[in-house]
């Protein structure tokens, strides 16, 4: 074999290696963009379905709740009418020791559901917390070199990611300002 047939198979395996190359590059990029994509639609889904889970615990534990507080609300009420026409006779059921009137159980039940509700509203900010972490891994891939090159070539669209807020805050995000600090 002569010089240029040896430079002429270098040439040749240089191009190749840089195509090689190259071909990974988009491969990569590819395969990692649709893996961000794919998990943040799964996490889409997932957010849409703890959502209406949140719901449906917080409403059926609020009727159990008010449910068991109008029992106990009527049950005390049927004692107490029973007992009204003697003096003294509130005194003596309060120092009692009633079985069918305990306080104790409704307001137990209303812990409850307050911490169901502290419970749900923190796991559903964590599945918004997944999806933000999903956008910006994408934005990463998309914007930052060399996907961003890359991207000229596969014109890969942002993800569209839009929060669950409330009008409230809203507001307060557009304005700047909250000043309600008020509990109910």
């Amino acid at each position: 074999m002569n010089t240029e047939t040896i430079f002429k198979y270098l040439k040749i395996a240089g191009i190749a290696i840089v195509i090689l190359i190259i071909a990974s590059s988009f491969i990569g990029f590819s395969n990692e963009e649709i893996d961000l994509k794919t998990a943040y639609n799964q996490k889409m889904d997932e957010r849409t379905a703890f959502y209406d889970k949140l719901w449906k615990v917080i409403s059926q534990k609020s009727q159990i709740a008010v449910k068991n507080d109008s029992s106990f609300r009527a049950n005390v009420n049927i004692i107490m009418a029973g007992r009204k026409d003697a003096p003294g006779t509130a005194m003596k059921w309060i120092k009692e020791s009633n079985p069918n009137a305990n306080f104790n159980e409704v307001s137990t039940l209303y812990k409850d559901l307050s911490r169901s509700v502290e419970a749900q509203r923190e796991g559903f900010f964590i599945q918004e917390k997944y999806l933000q972490d999903i956008k910006r891994q994408h934005d990463n891939l998309i914007r930052k070199f060399p996907g961003s090159a890359l991207n000229l070539v596969f014109s890969r669209d942002p993800i569209i990611y839009k929060p669950i807020t409330s009008d409230r805050t809203d507001e307060v995000i557009k304005s700047g300002k909250d000043n309600n600090v008020g509990l109910f």
